[in-house]
């Protein structure tokens, strides 16, 4: 039965999804709207697509118009020169935001999609009206120097497959590429950003005007003093932890994650 909800999830998701790009400093940007009322702009992780969130959009472009973007360099939308921050792939979410002459809008956002969104809140509060924040973190000293050692000096290799940390990644890019021409270079771009950055402070945090709800899993990589932090600085924040769920929580609970945030979009 859950196969079936998923692949019928799929089947409507493509129905109902409309599907264009956008040129924004240097970069096709290619996105998708869906649904009517309220601008919901979804932000995936890092080096996947916006089909990663595909359980999500599908719930909440019943109640939201949905504008699902591939970030920067990621899935369908193009390469860049230029090193990808989360400032560009913030100003990318503006710029389109300004395209489609929506001013005011909420923003969901999964690891570097919500740090991406923080970004947003931060810089133009007067532009977020809901923030919802999964598996994100607000400074990157949370990230452990180990971990970071292990980015750093991590290459992948085609003999390596699914395996290992790169493994998560290899099946979005094969769909969207052909090849893994390309990949490793992506993917040590991406760590060049991910050990460097965000660089918030609790006192940046404070800028949040929008209502945000904040959801990580209590497997979460990153300490869960970290993401207790975020929540007590942002002054309008709420925070659900969630049982037995890693960073992947949208994957391994999409109902339980739909019908939360669903029910904190509702208490407008």
């Amino acid at each position: 039965m859950k196969y079936i909800t998923v692949i019928l999830s799929l089947i409507f998701l493509s129905n109902t999804l409309k599907a264009d790009t956008f040129n924004h400093n240097g970069v096709t940007l290619d996105y998708a709207v869906s649904g009517s009322g309220p601008a919901l702009f979804m932000l995936h992780g890092g080096m996947v697509s916006r089909d990663d969130l595909s359980p999500q959009i599908t719930v909440l472009s019943a109640t939201h118009k949905i504008i699902a973007l591939d970030s920067r360099e990621q899935g369908r939308s193009s390469q860049s020169p230029e090193q990808i921050s989360y400032e560009l792939m913030a100003s990318d979410v503006l710029a389109l935001a300004n395209h489609l002459g929506i001013q005011e809008f909420s923003l969901f956002g999964q690891s570097d999609g919500g740090i991406t969104a923080l970004h947003i809140a931060i810089n133009h509060p007067e532009r977020v009206k809901n923030l919802i924040l999964l598996g994100t973190l607000y400074n990157h000293s949370a990230v452990s120097e180990e971990a970071k050692s292990y980015l750093q000096n991590y290459q992948w290799q085609p003999d390596m497959a699914d395996e290992g940390f790169a493994g998560i990644f290899t099946e979005n890019w094969l769909k969207h590429h052909g090849s893994m021409e390309g990949f490793n270079s992506q993917l040590q771009e991406m760590i060049s950003m991910w050990v460097s950055s965000p660089n918030f402070t609790a006192e940046d945090l404070q800028r949040i005007t929008a209502k945000t709800l904040i959801i990580n899993g209590d497997h979460e990589d990153v300490d869960l003093a970290h993401t207790l932090t975020m929540y007590e600085a942002i002054k309008n924040a709420q925070l659900f932890i969630v049982p037995g769920a890693t960073h992947f929580l949208h994957q391994e609970k999409p109902e339980l994650l739909n019908n939360v945030i669903s029910r904190f979009l509702a208490e407008d």
